[in-house]
């Protein structure tokens, strides 16, 4: 299931019962979520064996409702926030919407007992490399989809959980991973 909502749309309870079944199936359960949170969050869910299973972007508003659909995550990879003093002055009187993201996958993974990984957003700039691609630009609706990929292969990889020459050979897992 490769899924892609607009940001701008609801999640409606139908579309979150499929959610529900498809990443808590009994075969290749989701394990692992990573997350671009912001207005919009981008978010991608992947298997044991590290198959995506799927990749969709969706409004701050309905994170809650899309995070409680998980019950057998292991590990969430998370964009962690920070406020550079370039753009503090940008963020003047903001509700900081991003950080308040992040509260609330924070407190999800406490209540569900997953291990949370964050990752400076600066990984990026080498993790699209790895994958061999270009960030889309902003303007792209899938821009946040990507990003959280681009986290989850950079967490992978970095912890030993997959071998970075398997992207040089075009794999996009390893092929003796059980």
């Amino acid at each position: 299931m490769t899924v892609s909502i607009e940001s701008t749309q609801k999640i409606t309870d139908e579309y979150l019962k499929g959610l529900r079944e498809t990443v808590n199936a009994e075969e290749n359960p989701v394990e692992y979520l990573a997350i671009d949170p912001g207005k919009s969050n981008g978010i991608c869910g992947y298997d044991a064996k590290l198959y995506m299973v799927f990749m969709l972007t969706i409004s701050s508003t309905d994170m809650v409702r899309c995070l409680h659909q998980f019950e057998k995550v292991q590990y969430c990879i998370v964009e962690d926030f920070k406020l550079y003093p370039n753009k503090a002055r940008s963020q003047s009187y903001s509700n900081m919407e991003t950080s308040r993201v992040i509260g609330r996958i924070e407190a999800w993974a406490e209540l569900k007992d997953v291990k949370l990984i964050k990752q400076p957003a600066t990984i990026k700039e080498t993790g699209y490399k790895w994958i061999g691609q270009k960030p889309l630009p902003k303007s792209d609706k899938k821009n946040h989809q990507v990003d959280a990929h681009v986290h989850f292969m950079y967490w992978v990889i970095k912890s030993g959980r997959f071998d970075a020459s398997n992207l040089v050979h075009g794999l996009t897992r390893d092929p003796d991973a059980s």
